[in-house]
């Protein structure tokens, strides 16, 4: 079963508590890419901090407040 996208372009997101690969820091969606064979649909994620493009599953991330 395929999930849907849940975030958008431009929304700004953070890392969830339980991940552990990402900085603590502010993101915001670059694109939405194709899910992965397991249905997770996937993100490229960019902090203004480092400026480096990152590849993160749905559950990685989260809305930020505000």
């Amino acid at each position: 079963m395929m999930v849907q996208h849940a975030f958008k372009v431009g929304q700004v997101v953070r890392p969830r508590p339980t991940c552990r690969n990402l900085p603590n820091d502010l993101f915001q969606v670059l694109r939405l890419l194709p899910s992965t064979a397991g249905g997770v649909p996937l993100y490229c994620i960019k902090s203004p901090a480092d400026m480096i493009e990152r590849v993160v599953e749905q559950g990685e991330i989260e809305a930020a407040p505000g």
